[in-house]
């Protein structure tokens, strides 16, 4: 098969992709849910040429591994397409993929607001897990990995907030410093899941929690996994007793910290130390 042949069965990710920013932007949609088919869409595409050892026309360096790093852009998508849907809730800018200074290192933020160096006051990690077997690669779970991802997520949510003040950070009740410390952070995850792996919206929501419970201000999650036909991804919804929310409920809440951050004048704040306004 050519690319060009999948492409008419899948369609083309770089076009999907395009496709589904602009309908983002055109049509100002703020839900992820209004907008859930066109990214499994895009998911199925994506993995059907992986899983064919093809590469789209014009992405890509073409041959063998040459859509890899397409393939590993993904979670980029991911963040972009939620910045735009923070952007139409509140009329701000959120920065994607932004370098902001925690109290140790440098961090890179899938989204922040205000986009800054310094002093956010909203941060969001955004991933995208599972994947298909490919070639002699098995099949990668939602949680693989998890382990290292969930420390990866503590840290930074305590560097960032310990940045603010520096040496002038008390934390006495842990609860109550990381709840009233900025930037509030947050965790939005997207996975294919994978029968295989006894993947489950349910254990994704479970861990989620764990992290949402000791140190993130909110998680949210999206999941999807093969239709019954086989020609397609179809969502999974989020149990109604888990105490995790799907993406449209944290992508209104990070909304409303941002609106009531940046007050009636739009603006927000200046940094700690800074005189200046910032927009």
């Amino acid at each position: 098969m050519t690319p060009r042949e999948l492409e008419g069965r899948v369609g083309h990710p770089e076009v999907l992709r395009d496709e589904l920013v602009a309908r983002v932007e055109d049509e100002a949609i703020r839900r992820f849910s209004e907008v859930q088919d066109d990214w499994v869409r895009l998911m199925w595409s994506l993995d059907a040429f992986r899983v064919a050892g093809l590469t789209p026309t014009g992405m890509g360096k073409g041959g063998s591994g040459g859509f890899e790093g397409v393939y590993r852009s993904k979670g980029n998508w991911f963040a972009l397409l939620l910045a735009l849907l923070i952007k139409n809730q509140t009329g701000q800018f959120v920065g994607a993929r932004t370098s902001i200074q925690g109290f140790s290192q440098l961090h890179q933020i899938d989204l922040a607001w205000p986009s800054r160096k310094v002093d956010p006051l909203v941060c969001a990690e955004s991933k995208v897990t599972g994947a298909p077997a490919f070639g002699k690669t098995p099949a990668r779970g939602a949680m693989s990995d998890w382990s290292n991802r969930r420390k990866e997520l503590k840290f930074a949510a305590t560097d960032l907030k310990l940045a603010r003040r520096q040496q002038e950070t008390a934390i006495q009740h842990w609860d109550v410093w990381r709840q009233d410390a900025p930037p509030k952070c947050f965790f939005l995850w997207a996975a294919r899941l994978d029968e295989s792996k006894r993947d489950s919206v349910e254990k994704m929501a479970d861990g989620a929690q764990t992290v949402v419970n000791t140190y993130l201000d909110g998680a949210g999650v999206f999941a999807w996994k093969e239709s019954n036909s086989g020609k397609g991804y179809e969502p999974v919804a989020v149990p109604a007793r888990s105490r995790i929310s799907d993406l449209d409920d944290v992508l209104y809440r990070i909304s409303s910290e941002i609106n009531k951050a940046a007050g009636e004048d739009g603006r927000a704040p200046a940094p700690v130390g800074s005189t200046a306004g910032m927009t």
